[in-house]
């Protein structure tokens, strides 16, 4: 299972890191994160789709952020600018890793990580070659914080004949092996109430779970310092949440990844989005003293992030789709 990692990127250093960003926009730190766009396939072939691949590399101690970067942070954006008929789907987001201080739990990754994104091709392509392009913004934090953008691409040629694997297919496979997979064979629900938010799961047969931890991606439904709770139930296995302070009430539905560490050598990782019914459930047994982050600290420190980075946007303004 993915463990916590120390980092220090306290308030402070977000602050001192966007001021930087607010008076110098052109400091985009492209030196602590290399970008790059793979593909899985070595030509195009009209209308069947493929894989493309944002690869980003990080200096070590730096990270960047999963889609919901949890108390801190901002996930990578990416405009597409694609050539005609063609379209881009969502990152397939792998399953992030977790940065915690003593104050903040964030959601992302070191070290590399390759966001899969599906490439859709037109029925026809009148070219020989056809070149996928997208600019790319992040945030990339360590001690300070620093937004970071660049240009990303790569042309390939046009082919009529069965796609072959480019020089990248292990590498985009890989990286989709990490993408959760959906719940097929899994039992799934969920219940909240004042004091706690209970997910409720039964694996398939074969998967004996030691550990599990839910990764929320929606705001305002869980604090993310706090530990969360595991352990038997009768039909199966609970994990607990604690409810966010500045939720306006029960979740209508409860989604994220569910990583699940089994014993031996055993793992997996899979899609929720379930239902969440409304009760008083008892909180599993967790670590002692959860932390907490006041809000209006948290919003303070996103908002000024989040200004920055609109000040990169402003700056390059490419067109087409978004992802």
């Amino acid at each position: 299972m993915p463990t916590p990692s120390r980092v220090k990127s306290t308030a402070i250093a977000w602050f001192l890191g966007s001021l930087t960003l607010l008076s110098s926009p052109s400091v985009a730190a492209e030196s602590n994160v290399a970008a790059s766009l793979l593909s899985e396939a070595a030509s195009v072939t009209p209308g069947v789709p493929f894989h493309a691949g944002i690869r980003m590399r990080m200096r070590p101690g730096w990270h960047v952020y999963w889609k919901n970067p949890g108390d801190s942070g901002l996930p990578p954006k990416i405009t597409w600018s694609l050539p005609g008929g063609f379209s881009a789907g969502p990152i397939e987001w792998p399953v992030p890793e977790r940065f915690q201080d003593e104050m903040l739990m964030s959601y992302g990754y070191a070290g590399e990580v390759i966001l899969p994104v599906e490439m859709i091709p037109p029925a026809t392509i009148d070219a020989d070659s056809v070149t996928i392009s997208g600019a790319l913004q992040w945030l990339e934090c360590q001690d300070v914080c620093l937004p970071g953008a660049a240009t990303v691409r790569f042309s390939l040629p046009v082919s009529t004949q069965k796609t072959a694997p480019g020089p990248d297919a292990a590498a985009l496979a890989a990286a989709r092996s990490k993408v959760p997979g959906p719940p097929s064979g899994w039992s799934l629900s969920a219940e909240a109430g004042p004091r706690t938010i209970a997910l409720a799961f039964d694996p398939p047969s074969g998967l004996t779970p030691r550990s599990a931890y839910l990764f929320v991606d929606q705001p305002l439904v869980t604090e993310h310092a706090a530990p969360q709770g595991f352990g038997r139930s009768r039909d199966g296995y609970r994990l607990t949440l604690q409810p966010a302070a500045n939720a306006s009430g029960n979740p209508a539905r409860l989604s994220g990844v569910l990583w699940v560490e089994g014993r031996g050598s055993k793992s997996a990782a899979i899609r929720v989005d379930v239902p969440v019914a409304g009760g008083d459930p008892d909180p599993a047994s967790a670590p002692p003293n959860p932390r907490k982050w006041p809000l209006a600290a948290t919003v303070g420190v996103v908002a000024i992030a989040g200004l920055g980075l609109l000040l990169l946007k402003r700056r390059a303004r490419p067109t087409s789709t978004r992802t």
